[in-house]
């Protein structure tokens, strides 16, 4: 089945290969806004202190600062869920799921270069792409789908 940019970029879709494109470009723009908060906190702003700590800190602050965008376009735009209740439990959840991917990734990428002998940038590329499928299809049930019925079956005040 082909699909129109139309339906990729616009509207509310239960399409799982819709969801899993518009989700590989919220992915791409969470890489570009960590890379840009990071370049501008470690290179810009902290070039002149710049040491392990300061890169741990800024790197931080980058990962956080994108995975909030990461959340947000998730929520609107590739899933399409209102947030009714339990917006900070959606939250936390998606992120455990986000930082299981990192395990994964982790994982993999150690275990490929070290046992298999990859070289370590074809490993990560392998691991990531797992990482990516795994947070892909468990955000999409536990956080979107699970959690969003468990709001739709409680009763109204």
């Amino acid at each position: 089945m082909s699909y129109t940019l139309k339906q990729i970029f616009i509207g509310k879709t239960e399409d799982t290969k819709i969801q899993l494109i518009r989700n590989i470009i919220v992915e791409a723009t969470r890489i570009g806004i960590n890379s840009l908060i990071l370049w501008l906190l470690y290179i810009v702003i902290f070039k002149s202190v710049a040491n392990n700590t300061i890169l741990s800190i800024c790197t931080i602050i980058a990962s956080m600062t994108s995975g909030i965008v990461n959340y947000i376009f998730s929520t609107i735009w590739v899933f399409h869920k209102k947030q009714k209740n339990n917006n900070i439990a959606r939250f936390i959840v998606f992120t455990l799921i986000g930082a299981a991917g990192l395990g994964i990734n982790t994982g993999i990428t150690v275990g490929l270069t070290n046992w298999l002998g990859m070289n370590v940038l074809v490993s990560n590329l392998i691991a990531q792409g797992i990482a990516f499928i795994f947070n892909f299809f468990m955000r999409k049930y536990f956080v979107y789908t699970l959690m969003s019925k468990t709001e739709d079956e409680q009763p109204k005040a």
